[in-house]
């Protein structure tokens, strides 16, 4: 190759004293930006809590607790109530009363139900036809024939008693001369309907499911109560108790209500209601409330 040649490759080649500055340049520029990111990163935490805004925790309990009271004061009907929310594992309650007990009317039939299905797992054995039969009329129609029936058959009207004891519903007590004027508390409901639509200890998976058909199965009339405020698309069972008394109405509402924004369980009792018709009123706005809280 000639020199001339030679000449134009060398004229092509970067100056030396280009190339050594600007790897100069690019050294400069890399330990600044380390130092930026030195600096920086420490408080990058800090940074991305302020820019990113707190979410603010519900207190389930606090504010269906204030909604129920608001919604009692300067009521004179005895009332009890308790909820157990599934979604966020806590127990409600609210007595409204001096009485520590309250009358079961018809929503004592679950608990016939229950004990009824316990005694045949402890014997292992099924419900035959007829007390299917039975059991159905019962808490489907509330017949209170069919209730009477199926106590005998237990051994009489104390029988549920034993189911209480298991189940450490230690507030309620079967009445031995008239079952509907048997005694219990919404806290004690609320345990017998935690092993009816949730684990139990005492009822098969079948046993369950036997009683939420049922439960689920009531009659149109009867759906009132705990049902009301809740939207079409939820899983809803319940039973229903009313019955006129001295004092006024007696009108209880027990069940489960399931959808996507709620799952709890609830019982409301109530007494002393002018009417039957004062006891559901009163209820239902409770029932509302308390789907309105807990599905937030």
């Amino acid at each position: 190759m000639n020199n001339k040649n030679m000449r134009g490759l060398r004229s092509r080649e970067e100056n030396p004293k280009k190339k050594k500055m600007k790897w100069l340049s690019l050294a400069i520029a890399a330990i600044f930006t380390v130092g930026i990111i030195a600096i920086v990163w420490p408080h990058h935490k800090e940074i991305m809590r302020t820019i990113t805004p707190k979410m603010k925790k519900i207190d389930y309990k606090k504010n269906l607790t204030h909604s129920w009271q608001k919604s009692l004061k300067g009521e004179k009907v005895n009332v009890d109530i308790a909820v157990y929310d599934q979604k966020h594992k806590q127990l409600i309650t609210l007595r409204d009363s001096n009485q520590e007990t309250f009358p079961t009317a018809s929503v004592v039939k679950v608990s016939v139900l229950a004990n009824l299905l316990s005694q045949h797992e402890v014997a292992n054995e099924t419900l035959t036809d007829d007390q299917q039969t039975l059991a159905t009329a019962m808490i489907e129609d509330s017949d209170n024939d069919a209730t009477t029936n199926l106590l005998y058959q237990m051994g009489g009207y104390a029988a549920p008693d034993d189911l209480f004891n298991a189940l450490s519903m230690n507030d309620s007590k079967m009445d031995v001369a008239a079952w509907g004027s048997s005694t219990t508390t919404a806290p004690d409901q609320v345990i017998l309907l935690r092993n009816i639509f949730y684990r139990s200890n005492i009822l098969s998976s079948d046993s369950q499911q036997f009683a939420q058909k049922l439960m689920s199965q009531v009659e149109p009339s009867q759906r009132w109560g705990i049902t009301a405020g809740v939207p079409s698309d939820a899983k809803m069972a319940l039973k229903n108790g009313w019955l006129p008394d001295d004092d006024g109405w007696i009108v209880n509402s027990i069940g489960h209500i399931k959808n996507k924004q709620a799952d709890y369980v609830i019982a409301v009792l109530t007494n002393g209601s002018d009417t039957e018709e004062d006891g559901i009123n009163l209820i239902e706005k409770l029932s509302k409330q308390t789907y309105r809280e807990l599905a937030k």
